[in-house]
């Protein structure tokens, strides 16, 4: 099972789904739109962001009407070795502080892997 069917079987169907890897993360609406949305690949979108020279904890916040009614996905990036390229290391610790940004306001946090979701929060 991975991170989007597991969202699905917690949440059902989702009307709109922000792949943040396909999509700029600009596309993410402000406001709320009432539809039940998915947000997957965060990662990637904070990679976009860093790219463009936003910073994106003041993004996901200024979204956070959005973002705090959608089940959110990303991929753990900062485990192994250490990266040697600045932007790399920049990019895992930005990451890391968005992910804490949002599990600190989640009802609940999930991790899964290898098909198994661990209750985190």
């Amino acid at each position: 099972m991975g991170k989007r069917t597991r969202a699905e079987k917690i949440f059902g169907p989702f009307e709109k789904i922000y792949d943040l890897e396909q999509i700029d993360p600009e596309e993410l609406p402000v406001l709320s739109d009432k539809k039940k949305s998915l947000v997957m690949n965060l990662q990637a979108g904070v990679k976009k962001l860093l790219l463009k020279n936003l910073l994106p904890l003041k993004f996901f916040e200024e979204r956070m009407e959005f973002l705090g009614a959608c089940a959110i996905t990303g991929d753990e990036i900062s485990s192994g070795v250490i990266p040697v390229d600045k932007f790399e290391r920049q990019w895992r610790d930005e990451t890391g502080r968005v992910y804490q940004f949002f599990s600190s306001r989640a009802d609940s946090v999930e991790r899964v892997f290898a098909g198994l979701a661990i209750k985190l929060k």
